[in-house]
């Protein structure tokens, strides 16, 4: 398999979906940006664009902006669905908060295999096209969550099992 065929890794993926945001935001980016908003040093990133360079994703020249190819282009918004994807379902499926959605999602776009996420991604368009469906979902494991955690503080704590020695059952 050609070297710019191989799949690329959930860093170089991450880098991806870091200057495809920051490509849409602003037009182009700079490397430092990218150090900036992955917490990287800077020559984590330039080894990282020389990779996506070399394999198509982005062009890339030492002290200039980076830009993303057609591929590059292609790739980050497939990353960006899939994140939009997984965060949907974590927020309104599984009801976490806002900032931990998208981080499990950020964790998760990139270890997914396509045929999961396919049928991830439809399930979550199904359910957004159920919209009743969707809000009784929601409700419903509002109300166990409640019930469960009042169940959980309301039974008191038992006490441990006696330990039982082993010479109280030997006779001498």
């Amino acid at each position: 398999m050609p070297e710019d065929e191989k799949q690329l890794s959930p860093a170089l993926e991450n880098y991806l979906a870091i200057i495809f945001r920051q490509e849409f935001a602003a037009g182009a980016c700079r490397p430092s940006d990218i150090a900036d908003a992955a917490g990287v040093a800077r020559p984590s990133v330039t080894n990282a664009l020389r990779e996506l360079a070399k394999r198509g994703y982005v062009t890339y020249a030492p002290y200039s902006l980076v830009n993303l190819t057609e591929k590059g282009l292609r790739a980050g918004q497939e990353l960006a669905h899939r994140n939009m994807v997984l965060k949907d379902f974590f927020q309104n499926v599984l009801q976490l908060s806002e900032d931990r959605a998208a981080s499990v999602a950020c964790e998760l776009e990139h270890v997914i295999p396509e045929d999961v996420m396919l049928r991830w991604r439809q399930f979550v368009l199904y359910m957004h096209h159920t919209q009743s469906e969707w809000e009784h979902w929601q409700q419903k494991t509002e109300a166990l969550r409640e019930e469960h955690a009042t169940k959980q503080h309301a039974a008191s704590p038992k006490a441990p099992p006696a330990i039982v020695h082993r010479k109280q059952f030997v006779k001498d």
